[in-house]
């Protein structure tokens, strides 16, 4: 049960970790000890204050625990000679395209399966724009008639 000032409960707490790294709401609630973890898990993630832990937590695993070991196995892929030409060629490409080749906004650089509707409907949106500035009418002017 929640307490009336908002603080998070020791369950409530032992429940955040597991499901922060796991995305798995009965395995954290049968983690954190919970009767029922199926609808506890539900029941926790209602709460305003036990999501927003989660989601704080979550991207405090990202940035802290999981960007610095992505990085150091990209810094291994470029410099590892064991590693095949094609994985490196790859590595540097990646590299580029989300540094100095990226643009302002990055629409362009996501593939369409990682955009959301809203995305894919302002990228389709802006090709249409960009489609019909370079559209040149070919309709051929009606002949001249030696009669007029």
């Amino acid at each position: 049960m929640p307490r009336k000032n908002g603080a998070l409960t020791p369950r409530e707490k032992a429940f955040i970790e597991p499901m922060a790294r796991t995305g798995d709401r009965a395995y954290a609630a049968y983690r954190a000890g919970l009767a029922q973890p199926d609808a506890a898990g539900s029941q926790l993630m209602a709460r305003e204050a036990v999501r927003a832990e989660v989601v704080r937590r979550h991207t405090d695993l990202l940035f802290n625990e999981l960007l610095p070991l992505a990085v150091e196995a990209h810094r291994k892929l470029l410099t590892d000679a064991a590693v095949p030409a094609g994985a490196r060629a790859q590595a540097v490409k990646l590299a580029y395209d989300r540094t100095i080749g990226a643009s302002e906004d990055g629409a362009d650089q996501k593939d369409p399966s990682e955009m959301t509707l809203d995305e894919i409907i302002k990228r389709s949106e802006e090709l249409q724009r960009e489609r019909e500035t370079r559209a040149k009418d070919i309709t051929p002017d009606a002949p001249s008639s030696m009669f007029d």
